[in-house]
């Protein structure tokens, strides 16, 4: 082997070694961008779950109210209502009216059904009869169909709106009984006022001394003809 060939081997060991720097550089290029992408997912995904945590609605926490305001004395009062119903001036005022166009309706309902009834009973006679012909017999029917279904709506209408005004009157004659029954407690102070009917008797026995029926009843009126 000659002086000439050394550095021509040496040459090509060093041209074929040459790639193999390049491909390992490359490599590590692919690894880093890999790994910054990889980093980059993960940061995303954080940021997602911080936004979602603090913009996502909360479950309302149950927090007691401060309690307020001095004890009761114990004691149990009631009202009884059937005299309340009877003696208070605003319920023969606000129901008085009421009851008398309830019992006019049912009057003028009572005679609208009666006159029904005849006009129905003088179709059955001449249908035995056999007065009527098919068709006569037929349109009769149909305008007796109709005749009684406009009753019916009629009288469904008119009670259903008196019983309307009598649930509002109801409720402002409990509302007010329930102002002067506060009003009287503020020096009675009793921690419990109850109320009695005749026709609930929840209240099975009662001490007379516990009963503030007169004293609500001079409440009621006195406020109302103020």
């Amino acid at each position: 082997m000659n002086s000439n060939e050394f550095p021509e081997a040496f040459e090509a060991e060093t041209v074929q070694s040459e790639p193999e720097t390049k491909s390992s550089s490359h490599s590590v290029v692919e690894r880093k961008l890999c790994n910054f992408i990889a980093f980059g997912v993960l940061f995303v995904a954080v940021a997602v779950l911080y936004v979602l945590h603090f913009t996502a609605p909360k479950t309302p926490v149950f927090t007691p109210k401060e309690i307020v305001g001095t004890p009761g004395s114990g004691e149990i009062v009631y009202v009884n209502l059937d005299t309340v119903n009877a003696h208070y001036e605003l319920v023969s005022i606000l129901t008085g009216d009421i009851q008398a166009e309830m019992a006019k309706q049912e009057a003028i309902f009572a005679n609208r059904e009666n006159a029904f009834q005849r006009k129905y009973k003088q179709f059955q006679d001449n249908m035995n009869a056999g007065i009527l012909t098919q068709v006569q017999a037929e349109n009769a029917q149909t305008q007796l169909m109709q005749e009684y279904q406009l009753l019916e709506d009629d009288k469904e209408r008119i009670f259903n709106n008196l019983q309307t005004r009598q649930t509002e009157a109801l409720l402002q004659i409990y509302d007010s009984l329930q102002a002067a029954v506060k009003r009287i407690n503020i020096e009675r102070n009793a921690s419990f006022i109850i109320t009695y009917q005749t026709q609930s008797p929840f209240l099975l026995t009662a001490d007379p001394t516990k009963e503030i029926t007169d004293h609500v009843l001079f409440e009621l009126n006195r406020s109302y003809k103020k």
